[in-house]
Parts: structure tokens; sequence; C-alpha cells
């Protein structure tokens, strides 16, 4: 009878290979869904340079909305990321400038977008320097930073203009440091 009773306690009990099972399949699960929500809902990312300054100080950490620019138009004057154009391996944060068809081009301190003046009220110094006049290709954007003296952007990349399909996401906040948390400026 006690035979028995420790072949059943035995088969009762799980085996190591379960018990391990039991727990790793969540964590599996559950790293899998938080790579889906960084990938296509929201991630986050690291400004290290300050080409955003002061609308995205540095450095600093920011939320990247990515189904604001999956599903819904891009719109003039957002802040959003996308792989650099002279080295997709750089990750860049710029304003969306030129939309797709128009022509841009900078003088006397301001940005023209088909021959009119670009209200840009994110400024805090003009812009300065002569560039364009850049015709905007469809499905493609012209990117400026909002610190025009230290920003690498449309005006001196070889590949002037990012192409739709290439922008990841949206910058929506700051996170990190905490002190200079907030929503940034679209």
């Amino acid at each position: 009878m006690a035979d028995t009773m420790d072949r059943g306690d035995a088969a009762a009990r799980p085996g190591r290979m379960r018990v391990l099972w039991d727990w790793v399949w969540p964590i599996l699960v559950g790293c899998g869904i938080a790579y889906v929500v960084q990938r296509w809902v929201v991630g986050f990312a690291n400004v290290p340079s300050g080409s955003m300054y002061p609308t995205i100080p540095n450095p600093c950490t920011i939320v990247v909305n990515h189904i604001a620019t999956e599903f819904f138009p891009i719109r003039r004057g957002e802040v959003v990321l996308f792989p650099a154009p002279d080295d997709p391996t750089t990750i860049y944060v710029k304003r969306v400038v030129g939309m797709p068809g128009e022509t841009v081009s900078i003088h006397d301190g301001h940005v023209y977008i088909n021959g009119k003046v670009l209200n840009e009220p994110y400024l805090k110094v003009p812009t300065t320097g002569d560039f364009g006049p850049y015709k905007v290709p469809a499905n493609s954007y012209f990117m400026l930073g909002d610190n025009r003296g230290d920003s690498d952007d449309s005006r001196y990349w070889i590949h002037k203009f990012v192409p739709r399909a290439s922008i990841l996401g949206r910058a929506d906040f700051v996170i990190w440091p905490l002190w200079k948390a907030g929503p940034i400026q679209q």
C-alpha cells in the first residue's frame, strides 16, 4: 500500500520541465506583447542631440506614437522619427516642414512654402542662410530641426527628402528626465 501511495504522489507532482515551462511561457508571452506594443503602438527613444532644442531638450527620452503616423496622415509641424536618408543606421527626430508637391525655400530668415512665409511659432531664433528652392516629391517630406543653427536636416542631406514609408512615429512626450517631462509642441 505504501508503494502505491508513493507512485500516486509522484504522478501527481509535476516534473521539473513542467514547473519551468509554467514560469517561462508567461514571460515569453509578456515579452512578445511588449515587443508588439513598442514596435507598432508606442515606443521610447533617446534624443542625444540638441537639433530640436528647445522643443525637445537634450539629452532626454521621448515617447514615440507609432499609430499616429501609421494610420493617420502626416501633418506639417509634426515632430517625427525616421532613419536618416543618408545613413539609415541613425534615427533622426525632426519637424515636418515641406509636404508632398510643395516648393520649399529658405532666405531672409524665413522658410517659404510655395512662395509664402511659413508661420513657425515653435522657433526661438530665425532660420539663417539661403537654401532651395526644393520641390518635394510625391509621398515625401522636407524636414528641419527646430534648432536651425545646430541641425543636420534636409538642407544638408544628399537625399533631401524623407519618404512616407520611412517615418517611424510621432514624438509626443518627453518623459525623462522628470524635470523636463511634458508634451512636445506639434
